[in-house]
């Protein structure tokens, strides 16, 4: 299990234990972005419904279509992230930790 905090949120690409408040996602258009970039977004979102970490964390990159060049982009990738945002209670934060699921 990859653990990592940003902007003291607790991102898992495995599922945590805490209360779901809903699915998250971002893209953002640009071969040279980060995973930082797409955490950053991702932790702003959780924060703003009521969370605390992402669990179930993807993030890939993906070119455009023919058609979707014809409309201004600063490059011809995107990057997508996307997972669950949870509020884990304080007392159960070491166990997110340490990789306890449930």
């Amino acid at each position: 299990m990859a653990i990592s905090i940003h902007q003291g949120v607790l991102f898992s690409d495995k599922p945590l234990p805490g209360t779901p408040k809903g699915q998250i996602k971002v893209e953002i258009s640009g071969q040279n972005t980060s995973l930082v970039d797409i955490k950053e977004d991702l932790a702003k979102q959780a924060k703003a419904c009521g969370a605390n970490a992402v669990a179930n964390l993807q993030y890939f990159q993906k070119g455009h279509k023919p058609l979707q060049h014809l409309t201004f982009r600063w490059d011809t990738e995107s990057q997508f992230g996307f997972g669950d945002a949870v509020l884990i209670p304080k007392e159960r934060m070491n166990d997110a930790l340490n990789g306890a699921t449930e």
